[in-house]
């Protein structure tokens, strides 16, 4: 999973897939439109970790190192968010029928959470403190908005949240954690309690409705502080509160990671 992580958006163009097959660039014509950006920076670190000087897995027998890179691969692909919805009510599914889910022994089962898990990290940055969470944000509406350059240059519709000429940070974000990041995390939740996270996620959404309500649209001026709302000072009591809730024990979380 460690493996799968570091490389899951590596020599990432700063394009969405969608902008690739539009464009009909030659990653997209590569991988047939299917799950581009996620083929690609599977198949480039493999590329990378083939080199002498970088293989440090070379001493595993081939067919550890064959399963390790089937591992790999498929958490990285479902990053793609079109696969987004199917897996989580995959996930849901099997956490309701807890007698059937057995991750510990069933290695479809455990495919099935670390991707899960995976997804979580891939799209964690609202469950982050502020401090965290919003230059990332700025980093990646930057992104956005360089996709949306370039694509009206290109005569091109341009993508949702990718227009800086049409700003409104707080409804994005909160659309983003309604509709994606939060039922991800709550399924989770349902195996595998994170309360802390969940309530640094509701804080954040809640700190964007404040600004929404105020009729904030856009972020800041870089260098300057994001607005402080009550959500987001109210937050310290609560982590403490929350830090001594109880939850799945270390050594059993320890297991579903190892495999």
């Amino acid at each position: 999973m460690y493996i799968a992580a570091i490389i899951h958006d590596h020599d990432h163009p700063g394009y969405s897939n969608n902008f690739l097959v539009n464009t009909l660039d030659s990653k997209a014509m590569l991988y047939n439109d299917k799950s581009v950006l996620e083929n690609h920076h599977s198949a480039s670190s493999f590329l990378v970790l083939s080199q002498p000087e970088n293989h440090f897995l070379s001493h595993l027998s081939k067919g550890d190192f064959k399963a390790i890179r089937e591992i790999v691969i498929d958490l990285v692909l479902a990053t793609d968010l079109t696969q987004h919805f199917t897996l989580l009510s995959m996930f849901k599914a099997k956490v309701a029928s807890s007698e059937t889910f057995d991750p510990y022994e069933t290695r479809e089962d455990r495919m099935l959470l670390y991707k899960i898990m995976m997804k979580c990290s891939d799209v964690s940055n609202p469950s982050k403190d502020m401090a965290l969470y919003e230059p990332w944000c700025r980093l990646i509406l930057e992104e956005f908005y360089r996709q949306g350059d370039l694509e009206k240059k290109l005569s091109l519709p341009v993508s949702p949240y990718c227009d800086r000429d049409n700003v409104n940070v707080p409804s994005s974000q909160i659309g983003f954690i309604d509709y994606v990041v939060m039922p991800l995390f709550d399924a989770l939740d349902k195996f595998l309690p994170i309360p802390s996270i969940l309530n640094r996620l509701q804080r954040n959404r809640e700190h964007w409705a404040q600004l929404k309500a105020q009729g904030i649209t856009n972020l800041p001026p870089q260098g300057t502080a994001m607005p402080l709302t009550a959500s987001i000072n109210a937050g310290s009591g609560q982590q403490q509160r929350l830090s001594s809730a109880p939850r799945t024990s270390q050594t059993q979380s320890s297991q579903i990671i190892s495999g």
